[in-house]
């Protein structure tokens, strides 16, 4: 019981004494807002991929995307891409029919990237 009893207080010696060695936080801690986004757009309501789910068969549309050119990829879920595609800005909105009826039912991810934007969703083939 001795040894219990000093095992503890060492313990509790160690823990006091890192505790009083670090340096105190200097300066004014503040919050985050919330309110403001971290993305340099904000388009994610922007993005329609229909239908959903699907046979194979859908369109990938993006509007109000300022980007010339964005990069398309479709992956599966263990992360294999299975499609890489260039997509060009046309009439204000990027578009696409995208076919994978060729491919096993499951879940795909669809990510889309520019240079100052990304953004991923899922598609179901049924």
């Amino acid at each position: 019981m001795k040894q219990f009893i000093l095992s503890v207080c060492m313990c509790m010696a160690v823990l006091t004494a890192t505790a009083q060695a670090r340096p105190p936080v200097v300066g004014q801690v503040t919050q985050a807002d919330k309110e403001k986004p971290l993305s340099v757009e904000q388009v994610d309501q922007d993005i329609s991929i229909y239908p959903n789910p699907s046979e194979g068969i859908f369109t990938i549309s993006v509007s109000n995307l300022s980007a010339h050119t964005a990069d398309l990829r479709i992956l599966n879920v263990i992360g294999n891409e299975i499609l890489h595609e260039k997509l060009t800005r046309g009439e204000g909105q990027f578009a696409k029919t995208i076919d994978l009826s060729n491919l096993a039912k499951g879940l795909y991810y669809v990510k889309l990237e520019t240079d100052n934007f990304s953004a991923v969703r899922r598609v179901i083939i049924k």
